[in-house]
């Protein structure tokens, strides 16, 4: 009975003011249309046709900030995907954001009085869709057991498998998970927040709806969690998760960048914390820029210990004495950089003389000067291996305080 007098009321406004009508929920996905008044843009009759408007219509609502809205506005149009201008009105129960009106608005010739009917309608419609939200507190539900279930208090992980493992969304489609956390990056006010947490909600429930891999995601300030469920192969389970960063990308209207590391796969629900876990780790190396956009926790190699250190103290204070030795004596960087690649190529000079473009007999001259500058022995096994992790260290800990 609630969605009859919410659909009512859209065709009864777009009635009065003969052009388009739609509500969308806070992540722009249609809820609610009303019949085409001859306004109708390209974005409007694919949101109709395929109940979905494409991530980069959604992205150009999103980033005017409509999240944060509390009045009305103008969406401008945007001709590089079709999309005309529009008339957006936040509709909200208590402060809540539960849905998105909008009016189509071609030509901007809306009228105050004309205007005066959208708001009206938004807020005649409130109390409704607050009803709605309330019938739907199921997945809200579902996310904070998604949440506990991979946090750090065993009391309320035990819960969360109880609760999930008993579920229809879980049941037997997760003998095997792979957690993949996304985290946004760029983020400057609290309009682009909202935006990045609408966009992260919008991709992590198109998979769930979709319905063709075993999901459970949550989401939580600028951070999404997704569990993957019996997953058939490593290279799927990336080149689903690249998509999904592409989705990210055209949702985020270049507002904001986003970055996702992948966990390794565990047996069961109640072991995912231990694959959440690693998967925030490779997800802070994409962060940093120690790899690409997209990381898995086993392409990490040395970082995979490195990254467990705090980041509070990925400082130069907790390098080896060895490499502190080192900066201290080379000022430039080259002598560092020398010794980075060659220990990078095993030691081999000629490689690493190449990597450099440099002489091989330059390579040793700048080796020899290390030894003479600092003392330390280049040809000694344990001295390689703390000035090749000392030296991985310092390029976390400096990329680090660039981001």
């Amino acid at each position: 009975m609630v969605g009859n007098e919410i659909q009512m009321a859209v065709d009864q406004l777009a009635e009065l003011l003969q052009r388009s009508v739609v509500i969308n929920d806070p992540g722009v996905r249609m809820l609610y249309s009303s019949v085409h008044f001859g306004d109708e843009d390209q974005v409007r009759v694919q949101a109709i046709l395929k109940r979905d408007a494409g991530t980069k219509a959604i992205g150009h609502v999103l980033a005017q900030g409509v999240s944060t809205w509390t009045t009305a506005g103008v969406i401008p149009a945007n001709d590089e995907i079709g999309m005309k201008a529009r008339v957006c009105v936040p509709i909200r129960w208590h402060g809540e954001l539960l849905g998105l009106m909008i009016v189509m608005d071609l030509n901007e010739s809306l009228t105050t009085s004309e205007l005066s009917s959208i708001n009206q309608t938004a807020k005649n419609i409130a109390a409704a869709m607050a009803i709605e939200a309330q019938q739907d507190s199921e997945y809200r539900v579902q996310e904070q057991w998604v949440r506990d279930l991979l946090g750090s208090d065993p009391a309320l992980r035990r819960r969360a498998y109880s609760e999930l493992a008993a579920s229809h969304a879980a049941s037997g489609r997760f003998e095997d998970v792979s957690v993949v956390e996304f985290g946004v990056q760029g983020i400057s006010d609290s309009a682009t927040q909202s935006h990045a947490d609408a966009a992260l909600r919008t991709v992590l429930t198109i998979g769930s709806q979709q319905g063709r891999v075993a999901e459970l995601h949550a989401v939580t300030s600028g951070t999404g969690l997704l569990l993957l469920g019996n997953f058939n192969g490593t290279t799927l389970m990336h080149r689903h998760v690249q998509k999904m960063l592409d989705q990210l990308k055209d949702l985020s209207s270049s507002k904001f960048g986003c970055v996702a590391g992948i966990g390794p796969s565990v047996a069961g629900l109640d072991q995912a914390y231990k694959s959440a876990k690693k998967a925030h780790l490779a997800r802070e190396a994409a962060a940093i820029g120690l790899d690409k956009q997209l990381v898995a926790w086993a392409n990490l190699g040395p970082y995979a210990s490195l990254l467990r250190i705090p980041e509070e103290e990925r400082t130069e204070e907790s390098l080896p004495d060895e490499v502190q030795r080192l900066l201290a004596v080379d000022s430039a960087g080259d002598l560092t950089d020398t010794l980075r690649l060659y220990l990078d190529h095993a030691g081999n000079g000629a490689a690493a003389s190449e990597a450099l473009h440099i002489h091989r007999t330059t390579l040793y001259y700048r080796l020899a000067r290390i030894t003479e500058l600092t003392g330390l022995d280049l040809t000694d096994g344990r001295t390689r291996l703390t000035m090749h992790l000392g030296l991985t260290l310092l390029d976390i800990s400096r990329r680090g305080s660039d981001r």
